[in-house]
Order: C-alpha cells, then structure tokens, then sequence
C-alpha cells in the first residue's frame, strides 16, 4: 500500500466490479441519451411537421368533419383549405355593424397547426428511443395520432358553437344547459393536458422495450440503496 492511497482514504474501499465500474469514464447509454436526443429532433423535425401540416390536416379535418355531420343536425359539411378547416353549420347569427343589422350562419373555423403539434413529439420521442423496427412503428403511431387530433379539432369546433358562439346559438343546437358545461371542460382538458400527453402515451404503447429499460434501471438504483 502507497503512502498517498493510506493518507487519502482509499486503503478500506471495496476492491468490487461496482466500484470499477464507478471509477471509469461514464458511458452514454441510450436511457441518457433520450431526453437531449428528444429535444434535438423536436427541434430538428419541428419545421417538416410545419411543411407538411396541410397534408395532416386533410384526414384529421375528414374524420371530425364526418363524425359533426352524422351527430349533428346542423352541423351541413365541412371544408378544408390548407390547415384551415372550416364546419359549416345551418345555425343563425346577427352580427350588428354601425345601424345596420346582419344576419348568416356559423361557420367554425380551426388552424391543424395549433392543435397538430403532438404528431411531432411522437416523431421526437420515437427517434430518440429507436425501438427495433422502428420504422413501421413510426407509420403506425402516425397512423394512430390522426383520429386522436381529429378529437382536439371537434373539441375546438364543440366550443366555438356551444361556449363562444352564445347563447343564441346555443339555444338552436336543442340541447340541454350542461352540455356547454361539459364541452367546455374537455375543451380546457385537451388544451392543457390531452394534446400534449396523447403522444406521449402512443409512444410508451409502441415502444414498451425502452419502458422496460427505465424499469431496470429505476430497480438496480434501489437495490443499491442502504437498508
């Protein structure tokens, strides 16, 4: 034994694999990777995802457009003009300009791009995780995200004519009071919580190996701690 190892305090440490392993240069492992990864293909996909919303936004306009149509009676039909998509509905409104009093239907309008934003923390996630075939699981989760931003588009067209519209259009729908409570509840819900958690959620579905990894990880930290 040296002097400088006596005087130091490294004489009584455990001569173990753990502590060798400790004493080496710490290795980047795909678990710590993850989170900067994440945040650099955010970032990086962020502008295609932008490019490319209008192509989005078509389906996810079609399946909130048909499910108004058929629920509703009022709702007539819908449209969609790049990331605008547009309900057409046969509900009266006055709008008074000056003296002049004007009379129309309403026609809630919606932007994909501020609601289609979970589509790229999917995409984020995923190439940050790169699970074994990750590439059938990328158009599969992708897949998968378009009926679940078409309920965000619904809840935004629900609110418009229920809560923002007023209550005389409201009173046009027939429906009952607690029904404008209600929308705008899951409104709030999916603004604050739904659309940004909804990804997150496909991707643990898809890619239940890195959870696992997490799991061991989170084990073999609390089978080291003292009793």
């Amino acid at each position: 034994m040296s002097w400088w190892s006596g005087c130091c305090g490294f004489a009584g440490l455990p001569k173990t694999p753990v502590w060798n392993l400790l004493l080496r240069p710490m290795q980047p492992s795909p678990v710590r990777r993850f989170l900067p990864v994440a945040l650099v293909s955010l970032l990086a996909l962020m502008p295609l995802w932008y490019y490319l919303a209008a192509q989005f936004a078509a389906p996810v306009f079609f399946i909130a457009g048909e499910a108004f149509t058929a629920v509703f009676r009022w709702a007539q039909g819908y449209e969609s003009k790049g990331s605008i998509g547009v309900l057409n509905t046969s509900l009266k409104v006055l709008s008074v300009q000056g003296s002049q009093v004007r009379s129309g239907t309403l026609a809630p309008a919606v932007d994909y791009r501020l609601w289609g934003y979970g589509m790229v923390i999917f995409w984020a996630l995923l190439v940050a995780s790169r699970p074994r075939g990750w590439g059938l699981k990328l158009l599969t989760g992708t897949a998968v995200m378009l009926p679940v931003q078409a309920i965000s588009v619904g809840l935004q067209w629900s609110h418009d004519v229920f809560n923002r519209a007023g209550a005389d259009v409201f009173v046009q729908t027939r429906l009952p009071g607690w029904w404008a409570d209600v929308v705008a509840f899951l409104y709030h819900f999916n603004l604050f919580i739904f659309a940004a958690l909804a990804p997150v959620v496909v991707w643990l579905w898809l890619d239940r190996s890195f959870v696992a990894q997490w799991r061991a990880i989170a084990a073999a930290a609390a089978s080291r701690k003292p009793r």
